[in-house]
């Protein structure tokens, strides 16, 4: 089951980096930049640029996160591979020349 869900790890990742997503994105950062230059802005849109900022690097960890995750599978897979031949050559059932 661990393959499933590391394959939506890497979906997710992927869709991340879609045009349309980035098209989204873009547009965050034009609010936050006419947010940012307002000579007098509101105690709401204070708080609102204080949120986007939170949202992005919490998107930001978890896109670490989970990289971190869609890579420790293949990872394993080869370690867990190589561990099985190590513990079978070990036990006299793999014979090396």
């Amino acid at each position: 089951m661990s393959g499933i869900s590391h394959n939506k790890a890497k979906m997710f990742l992927e869709g991340l980096h879609l045009n349309d997503t980035k098209n989204t994105f873009e547009q965050l950062k034009d609010l936050v930049e006419v947010l940012e230059n307002k000579t007098d802005p509101d105690p709401s849109e204070v708080q609102l640029v204080h949120n986007i900022y939170a949202f992005i690097e919490k998107l930001n960890i978890l896109e670490h996160g989970l990289k971190m995750y869609a890579t420790e599978s293949v990872n394993s897979i080869g370690s867990k591979l190589s561990s099985l031949y190590e513990e079978l050559s070990y036990s006299g059932h793999i014979y090396r020349d």
